[in-house]
């Protein structure tokens, strides 16, 4: 699995063909506008799914859409880019 790898179908709250790299670039874009605490939290999952995908761990890989789903379901701030890669109806 390569940066440019899919996040997993066993993920359904994210398409299968969002890239790995894609939603981490996301995140890190989000992050520079929204509020701190939130910000903080997206710039974590962004680090901690660019070394799961370089690690090539897919379980670690695994556990992070859900954390990013986890967060937009909360988040005050817009986080436009992020939620856009998700499917519709998703937080």
């Amino acid at each position: 699995m390569g940066e440019l790898g899919t996040v997993r179908a066993a993920i359904p709250e994210i398409s299968q063909h969002v890239s790995h790299r894609h939603l981490v670039e996301a995140l890190r874009t989000d992050a520079r506008v929204a509020e701190p605490a939130e910000a903080g939290r997206a710039q974590e999952y962004a680090d901690d799914l660019a070394e799961a995908v370089q690690e090539e761990n897919p379980a670690r890989i695994d556990r992070v859409p859900g954390r990013v789903n986890a967060l937009l379901a909360t988040a005050a701030s817009a986080f436009s880019l992020t939620r856009g890669l998700l499917p519709p109806g998703s937080p």
